[in-house]
């Protein structure tokens, strides 16, 4: 589910070559190394996954962060993202999120749960292409 939706989510916005290369393998080992540190929520139709967030202490702020949030582009729309926003996020006041910069949907999809853009930017690598970076900021 991982895998596909990045497929889907990050097609135009990050080279094919590099959304081809994903492999479940390499995100299994990743989750493995990771759900540690964070916690998972995940949404289920039928016992199948159609979406998940992933969110812990910010790995650089003194903030909570989101680290994930991905639902199955079928799913887009229905409110589940934002069910799984809630439960990632509920009882924290000072959340960021890192968002690619071109990613519009993504955005404005922070942006109507009450995120703002703080100033800090960055860049990422897929591959030989560099990613912009935005961080929201969500504080209640």
């Amino acid at each position: 589910m991982h895998v596909r939706t990045w497929q889907t989510a990050y097609r135009g916005l990050i080279p094919d070559s590099v959304l081809s290369t994903l492999s479940v393998e390499a995100r299994t080992s990743m989750w493995e190394r990771a759900i540690p540190s964070g916690g998972v929520w995940v949404a289920l139709a039928d016992d199948t996954v159609t979406g998940f967030a992933s969110a812990g202490p910010s790995r650089d702020d003194a903030a909570f962060e989101l680290y994930a949030i991905y639902v199955l582009s079928s799913a887009w729309g229905t409110g589940l993202g934002f069910g799984l926003m809630q439960a990632a996020l509920a009882g924290q006041r000072d959340v960021i999120v890192w968002a690619l910069e071109s990613n519009t949907r993504a955005r404005r999809f922070y942006e109507r749960l009450g995120f703002r853009t703080d100033g800090a930017a960055r860049t990422e690598t897929a591959g030989t292409t560099e990613l912009e970076e935005v961080r929201y900021r969500r504080t209640a």
